[in-house]
This record gives C-alpha cells, structure tokens and sequence, in this order.
C-alpha cells in the first residue's frame, strides 16, 4: 500500500535543490526554536545564581549568552519566513509538475479508458487528490526527517552534560512516538481514506446532479438525488469529525507525555543537581529542551493523520494515470501518398457492451470524395466516423488508408492525415484566433478571415473591437450554439488535412446558413476527402455520394 506513496515521493527528486533547502530551514526552525528556549532558560537561571553575590556577579559573562539568545531570536524569524517562502514555493511546484504529469497521462486514454470514469471522478482527481499530495512533503516527510534530526541531535547535546538524562529522554521521546503511532496510524488511516473516498463521491454526485438537473426535473427524481448527496455529505463530516476527534486525542497525548517526562526527568535530575553531577542552570535548560522539543515533536503525529488521506489520494490517481491506454500507436513513420479509405468487415462493441454497435461494415471511399454517412440515431454513425480517426479501434476487421491499417500509422502521421470535427465542441478560454488556430503557427490573417467569411462569421468577428483577439469561453464574449459550431467547422478547414470528418455538422444552424456554408467551402473540399455524417437531408443532396448504415439485427 506504500508503492504509490514511494512513487509520488520520487517524482520530488527532480527538486532536489527545493527539497534539499526546505528541509534544511524546517530544520533551522526547529533548532532555533528549541536554542532559544533553553538557552534562555539556562541564562536566566545562572544569572539568578551568579547575582547571589558581588563577586560572583562580576565574574558572570553576561555578553556571550546574551549575543547567542540574539542569535537564535533573529535565526528563528529569518528561517521561518524563508521557510514559509521556499516551502510554499516548493508545494506549488509539486502541484504543478503532478498536474500535468496526471494530464499527459489521461491524454493517451481518451476517450476509451475514461468512458469508464464520470467527469466528477476526473475532476476530483485534477483538484481534490492532487491537492492532498501536497501534503506528502509538507505534512508527511518534513516532519519525518525533522523528527529524526531531533532525537539524534538532542540526544547528543545533552549526553554532554548527563549520559542518565539523555538516555532517559530517549527512551521518553521513543516511547512517545511508538505509542502515538500505534493510537494514530491504523485509526487514521481508515479514517483519511473515507474521507478521500466520500469527498469524490460527493462531488462526483454533485456534478451529476447539476448537469443532469433538467432531467431529474422532468422524470421527478430530483429530490431523490438530493437525499442521495445530503446522505454522502452526512457520512462525510461523520468520518471528519471522528478525524477531528482522534487529532484532539493525539494532541492530548503529546501533552501528557510531555508534562510526565518534565516531571520524571526533574525527579532523575534534582538528585545529579545534588552531587554536583549537573548544575541547577544546567538542569533549567534541560527541562525548557524537553518542553520545545515535545512542541516540535507535535507535527509528527498530525502527520500520521494526514497519511490515510494522502495514501488514498495517492492510490487512486495511480489507477487512473497508468492505466494501460486502449489506443497504441506506432512509433514507425509510415509516408501517405494516396488517401484512399478502406473498411474491411469491421465490427465495433463498446467496452462492457455485448451487441456490436457495428458489424461486418465494408466500405470503401476513394481520395477526394465527399460522403455522406446515413442512417436512424442511434445506428453507429458516430462511431464509424470516430473508428476512422482511431478514437477507437474496431473489435474485429480493419481500416486502411493508402492501404495501411491504421494501426500502424503513428499518431503524428495520422493526425496530419485526418481531422475530425465532433458534435461536441470546447471553447477555449483564449481569444478567437487561438479557438481558431488550437496554436498553429504562420496562419495569417488574411487566411482565417478568408475562412470566416466562407462561415459567415468574419463580420461579427470585425465588429469586435479587439477582433481576432477578442476572449472567448467561460470569461470572454458569448457565441451562439450555431456560431460555435461554426468556429469548429473553421477549425477543421484550417487543419487543412488531406481528410476532413464533420459529425452533424448542422446542428444548430438554418438549412439555407448550412447550404450556403457549403457552397461557400465547396472549393476547398474539392481538393480533400470530406466525410459527413448527418440527418440533414438538403445537406445530403449536396454531396456526390452516401452510404446508409442499417440495423444489423
């Protein structure tokens, strides 16, 4: 169960310098922290003892102590600022780099491993998980390593004054974290796992809800779904509160522990104060040490609290990265020439689905035709068009073009080949230039007005003041339905691939916008393979060739 932990500890080695410096001021922080309580301690108390008498009092070097309490007072506040800085600069870089690392690793499955996985799940993961990994260096192993520099360190300074005492802190400070382990550890790592699960079950029900709204509305189920979250959100501050809980436990604990080794270690110490063993100064400084040193120590538990949530957080964002893609390319460059498209007795069944979508399909559809794919919603359309661009690959036959099956065409190559333009299209939140161009470079103006105005949208996009690189998408100008499929039609021509695929492409505009728009590109398509699949009769009457998709049972 530690092997994700491990995994996502050695994508921190990349920051080996962030890492390197954060863990060193945490451990500045810490040692300034306990210095100055217990040299401060240790201070006052020989100076109460020197000032007895006059003579004593002369004798006493009050600057050195005084210097090293400065000392530790300006390290202390340098290291935690410095700490606070590098270290949260440090956390967003980690969440940078697992961001995208997460998303280069669900780019090769779509759609085929993600249909599996609701769009609450996919988010959870992008936001939630991620952002509890974070607690993996701050929460987890800075902590870890501070605790380890601690008792070493500790264990050694006072062993300069007292073998006894130092021993005897040892097996305290041991015993302390053994038994705070053994009370945190499994409880909260059940618990933090709940946690991590009922959060993406709630805001996986939650997005469900909001996108599904008009149809629980409709069919009456909309307060049954409510109940369903209400019920989740319930069972989640349910397992938070018992988190809450065994954290007050925890930090009770520590308290105890720490008043009983103050109050056992002056019991040891008074009787060494007494046989001149150590000082009384001495002894102040040791039971002052102790205090800060359990104040530290106060962070390893809640660490422990944290790591059911990480474990978890870690563990399903593994399931989901590596998950073996459905779709592999080749890595041998094929050379296109001729873009003829072949369909050889192809079948397609969707994962987990028993009757094919399509079956024994043979097509055949020659460089520079435009065809149109026919056939009751629902047929396959879709999916045939979606096997021509290797979203999928069929379950039996095969697809050709220039006579070589698509899988073994790289992903660069084919993409270069064939564009296709789906009923689903996405806004970017960048200007229209970027919608149009998805980043090309050395596409002019002059050419994506050329192709705006075959679209019918170069004048409303004149009539923006910044226009082409007027915002669109969630916080720029609104586009209608009709106006965003055009975009993606444009976007499509300005691929300029030797295959162009548009699946309904209609949707949302007029009969005579749509006959207009055609006769407009008709031109362009010429020159390319245009495949068209739609219910739009006026637009079939366009195209020089169809092929009907039937029921096959």
């Amino acid at each position: 169960m530690m092997k994700p932990l491990l995994f996502f500890i050695k994508k921190l080695a990349c920051y080996k310098k962030e890492l390197a410096a954060g863990i060193l001021l945490s451990l500045l922080l810490a040692a300034s922290s306990i210095g100055l309580l217990a040299l401060s301690g240790w201070f006052i108390s020989s100076a109460a003892f020197f000032g007895l008498t006059a003579a004593s009092a002369i004798s006493f070097n009050y600057f050195i102590p005084a210097a090293t309490i400065r000392f530790f007072a300006l390290l202390r506040i340098l290291s935690r600022y410095f700490d606070r800085v590098i270290n949260h600069d440090f956390t967003f870089k980690i969440l940078s780099t697992l961001r995208l690392w997460f998303y280069e690793k669900l780019i090769p499955q779509a759609p085929a491993n993600l249909i599996s996985h609701r769009s609450g799940d996919l988010l959870n993961g992008i936001i939630n998980d991620i952002n509890t990994l974070d607690q993996l260096y701050l929460n987890i192993l800075s902590p870890i390593i501070v605790t380890v520099f601690l008792l070493i360190s500790v264990t050694v300074f006072i062993a300069q004054f007292t073998i006894t005492l130092a021993l005897w802190l040892l097996i305290m400070l041991l015993t302390t974290i053994v038994v705070m382990l053994l009370l945190v550890l499994k409880r909260s790592e059940i618990i933090g796992g709940k946690i991590q699960i009922k959060t993406a079950e709630l805001r996986i029900k939650t997005i469900d809800f909001l996108q599904g709204f008009v149809d629980l509305l409709l069919f009456t189920k909309k307060e049954k779904r409510l109940a369903a979250i209400f019920e989740t959100n319930e069972a989640l501050l349910s397992d938070q509160k018992a988190l809450a809980k065994l954290k007050g436990i925890t930090l009770g604990g520590m308290q105890f522990f720490s008043g009983m080794t103050v109050l056992l270690t002056l019991l040891i110490g008074i009787p060494l104060v007494r046989n001149h063993i150590v000082t009384g100064a001495i002894l102040t400084m040791i039971i002052l040490l102790i205090i800060a040193t359990f104040e530290q120590l106060l962070a390893l538990p809640l660490a422990f609290l944290s790591l059911g949530k990480t474990k978890q957080a870690a563990n399903r964002l593994l399931n989901m990265a590596e998950s073996k893609p459905a779709i592999i390319f080749s890595n041998t460059p094929k050379i296109i020439t001729q873009f003829d498209i072949a369909l050889n007795q192809v079948s397609f069944s969707y994962p987990n689905q028993k009757i094919p979508t399509l079956k024994n399909i043979s097509l055949t559809i020659p460089m520079k035709t435009q065809l149109g794919i026919i056939g009751p919603s629902g047929i396959g359309k879709t999916t045939l068009i979606q096997l021509l661009a290797r979203i999928w690959d069929p379950t039996k036959g095969e697809i050709t073009i220039d006579g070589i099956n698509l899988k073994n065409i790289s992903e660069s190559v084919l993409r270069k080949t064939i564009t296709l333009v789906t009923q689903q299209v996405h806004i970017f939140n960048t200007s229209v230039r970027n919608n149009l161009t998805l980043m090309q470079k050395n596409i002019s103006n002059d050419l994506l007005f050329s192709v705006l105005e075959k679209l019918e949208l170069a004048e409303l996009v004149h009539s923006f003041s910044e226009g082409l690189d007027t915002e669109m998408g969630e916080f720029g100008r609104n586009f209608s339905g009709g106006q965003i499929r055009r975009i993606a039609i444009a976007r499509g021509i300005l691929q300029n691939t030797p295959v162009l695929i548009l699946d309904e492409p209609s949707t949302g505009l007029e009969a005579a916008l749509m006959q207009r728009i055609w006769k407009n590109c008709e031109v362009d398509f010429k020159h390319k393979t245009v495949i068209i699949a739609t219910h739009d009769e006026k637009l079939l009457s366009l195209l020089k060739k169809t092929h009907t998709l039937h029921n096959q049972y």
